[in-house]
């Protein structure tokens, strides 16, 4: 049983459990406690993920029962958990490796490249920008 936590557990990140009795039932409480989303990806997306790995693992019945099933509820868990963490790291480094991409495509090269002159940056009469105004290439952005 232990090895599949160490499984699912990265440094520093831990699983409680709790176990209490209500009469002739007991109510196991597994809650496992990981670190939040990495620094450099602020997603709101990712930390729903994140928040349902960490979604507890909640079983109540008799003793007798528990313990000839709730061995392989709880591997069934481990493993349905183990199986969402390496997606998210999966999907955490395409995203990093996408933004490197990006980062690579979008800077800026300055040599060679005609700068707008003062004539054509400035606004026409009518509002609107002479073409090929504000076409600086430290602007460029994929998004």
């Amino acid at each position: 049983m232990f090895a599949q936590f160490e499984a699912i557990l990265g440094d520093g990140e831990r699983v409680d459990f709790s176990i209490r009795r209500q009469g002739d039932r007991l109510t196991v409480l597994i809650q496992p406690c990981f670190k939040g989303p990495e620094p450099a990806i602020d997603d709101p997306q990712l930390e729903q993920v994140r928040a349902a790995l960490s979604m507890p693992l909640c079983v109540t019945d008799t003793a007798a029962n528990l313990d000839r099933e709730f061995p392989s509820s709880l591997l069934q868990y481990v493993g349905g958990v183990s199986d969402g963490k390496t997606a998210l790291s999966q999907a955490l480094s395409r995203i990093k490796e996408a933004g490197k991409t990006a980062t690579t495509l979008v800077a800026p090269s300055t040599a060679g490249e005609a700068q707008p002159t003062e004539a054509t940056a400035e606004p026409r009469e009518n509002g609107t920008a002479a073409i090929g105004a504000h076409s600086s290439t430290a602007s460029k952005s994929l998004f």
